[in-house]
């Protein structure tokens, strides 16, 4: 009967920890379901960050084609006049 109460006590510890076991892995999992979702979110931040940048910079390169193209016609143009004012 002596062992009766040292086993009981045993047994009551070890259920306790793999209650606190337990509560820790439903923590750490909690977290990095949380950390995934915001890991997605950054990445669709990111994605429509570089979608809007893409716009931008190929709005800036057509601006710069159409005056790159009328300062060409301008100085062809100057050249024209220059060729027959002589």
């Amino acid at each position: 009967m002596e062992n009766v109460p040292t086993y009981l006590f045993t047994q009551g510890v070890l259920g306790v920890a793999v209650l606190v076991l337990g509560y820790v892995v439903a923590k750490l999992y909690n977290k990095t379901e949380r950390l995934e979702k915001e890991k997605s979110d950054l990445m669709e931040a990111r994605r429509i960050d570089t979608v809007s940048t893409l716009e931008n910079v190929t709005e800036v390169m057509q601006t710069n084609s159409q005056t790159n193209r009328l300062l060409a016609e301008k100085i062809e143009a100057a050249k024209q006049s220059t060729r027959y004012t002589k």
